[in-house]
């Protein structure tokens, strides 16, 4: 398994093995790897060591003081930009031991999780979306697990919600998930139906909290934009157009190759799955289909189990999953582009977000080499 600490180490040799590879990957990113130092006073010393050094069951500290002192003075950070989406991304992975951010206790977090849940269902509108919601002045879409709702609070002119039936966001099956991607997709027909002018269709599923949900019942966003796509979607797509003109090749296959050399990604059938070497945010795994979530089986399949793997297997408690679809009019070669970023534990005090991603560059603690491993060790056992 490979390092973001290493990537240029590892760029280097596969510089001589792979043709092209180096040539190619200078062509999209940058990177550059620097040393970010600081002196220590003595007064502080104990406290840094209490905060990042390695201890035992009982919070002891078996780490050799002097090597934790090092490894604070002398921070590794490796800085990534794309020249195309200009999306940057910051790794140190000393972020994921700074104050607060440790899972002191997973057990107790997962427990009062549970409470929350169960204590949410008191007096909860989505447990009776149909008496307690507005519809859509078409009506409502029903599936067997899920049902639209109006959003009493519009994103957009068209902005609705699929309201799962199971209270427990993070309780679902694969015939549960597959009905809630249909209820949405048949959502997104009936607005075209509707209004021609609104053809871009949007699935968002904010999960809890952390994730900007105002509601625990489980629950997605689905929306419809016109003319062209939401912002960012519109962003990426004109930034892969000017790819192809200025290059003469496509970017999306280009991205995927060079991630796929580095050991990030992997393809499944007509499907390409991605840890972004500029991810949104942490854990972000991208996955690219020509074919529309609704109308392949396996697709939804390999959405479902990276949703269980991040839930079960990696302890995500909130996060964000996003599909930008092409236009429901026209046949082109933009990608169905599904996005599945962490958004932290509800119970630590800090967020996963400041002024730096909001202003500058994403600051990312979770190692893409690692989250791509995982993933793939549970689709392999799975």
């Amino acid at each position: 398994m490979g390092s973001m600490m290493d990537l240029n180490q590892k760029i280097s040799k596969l510089k001589n093995l792979e043709g092209k590879f180096s040539e190619n990957f200078n062509s999209i990113f940058e990177v550059d790897c620097s040393t970010g130092t600081m002196q220590i006073p003595p007064t502080f010393e104990s406290k840094i060591c209490d905060y990042f050094g390695e201890k035992d069951e009982n919070g002891h500290l078996i780490e050799d003081k002097a090597k934790i002192l090092e490894r604070i003075k002398n921070q590794k950070i490796v800085k990534i930009f794309n020249k195309w989406t200009n999306q940057g991304a910051l790794f140190n992975s000393l972020r994921t031991e700074r104050p607060g951010m440790k899972n002191k206790n997973e057990q107790e977090a997962r427990d009062k999780l549970k409470i929350l849940i169960r204590e949410s269902e008191r007096n909860c509108d989505f447990c009776q979306a149909s008496i307690y919601t507005p519809e859509d002045t078409f009506g409502r879409i029903e599936g067997k697990h899920s049902i639209t709702a109006a959003n009493v609070a519009k994103y957009d002119a068209w902005s609705s919600l699929v309201i799962f039936k199971n209270h427990n966001p993070l309780k679902f099956n694969l015939i549960e998930f597959s009905d809630y991607l249909d209820t949405g997709f048949n959502w997104f027909k009936k607005v075209f139906q509707e209004d021609e002018s609104y053809k871009f269709p949007f699935f968002v599923w904010n999960c809890l909290y952390k994730a900007g949900a105002s509601q625990i019942h489980g629950h997605a966003q689905i929306l419809m934009s016109k003319d062209y796509p939401y912002a960012r979607v519109e962003h990426f797509k004109k930034a892969s157009l000017k790819y192809q003109e200025q290059t003469g090749r496509d970017y999306y296959p280009d991205w995927y190759q060079l991630h796929s050399t580095l050991g990030l990604a992997f393809s499944t059938g007509e499907f390409q799955v991605v840890a972004s070497l500029t991810p949104t945010k942490e854990k972000e795994i991208i996955i690219l289909s020509t074919i529309s979530p609704v109308e392949n089986q396996v697709l939804k399949n390999i959405i479902y189990k990276t949703l269980r793997c991040f839930i079960d297997v990696m302890g995500v408690q909130s996060f964000n999953l996003s599909i930008s679809c092409p236009a429901i009019d026209q046949e082109d070669d933009t990608p169905y582009v599904i996005n599945l970023v962490d958004r932290g534990s509800l119970f630590r005090p800090t967020v996963d977000m400041g002024g730096m991603e909001l202003f500058g560059s994403t600051v990312v603690a979770d190692d893409p080499f690692k989250i791509i491993e995982i993933l793939k060790r549970y689709l392999n056992s799975s």
